[in-house]
């Protein structure tokens, strides 16, 4: 009865273990080369409707807006003499209040894509 055990056993071991020509290509989404990179933030918008600031002040010119679900790589960091922290962006400045910040990209898609369910 054991010997039997061990030949079902050794039986479904080679089977299993056994390669499979298994061609299949990996394809990887390089559309944002940046997305994992260690030293790069991304912004995910998490007010309905933002304007973004020429500078780091709630009194200067809008050079633009974004919507909730946005996801913006961060280019800089700065604090207002009110000590309110600001992110810059390629269209302009947003505050903190407006954005959630995620060490990579794939990090805020995720979140982006909760906020849409």
């Amino acid at each position: 009865m054991k010997k039997v055990l061990l030949l079902v056993f050794c039986i479904l071991l080679f089977v299993g273990c056994s390669a499979k020509n298994n061609n299949k290509e990996i394809v990887f989404d390089n559309s944002f080369p940046l997305a994992l990179a260690p030293d790069i933030s991304w912004a995910l918008v998490t007010d309905q409707y933002v304007t973004y600031r020429e500078t780091y002040d709630w009194h200067s010119e809008a050079t633009g807006h974004v919507r909730k679900g946005e996801i913006l790589q961060v280019l800089s960091k700065s604090i207002d003499d009110d000590k309110f922290v600001w992110y810059k962006f390629e269209t302009g400045w947003l505050p903190s209040s407006s954005v959630s910040i995620f060490s990579n990209r794939m990090k805020a898609q995720t979140e982006a894509n909760r906020l849409k369910e």
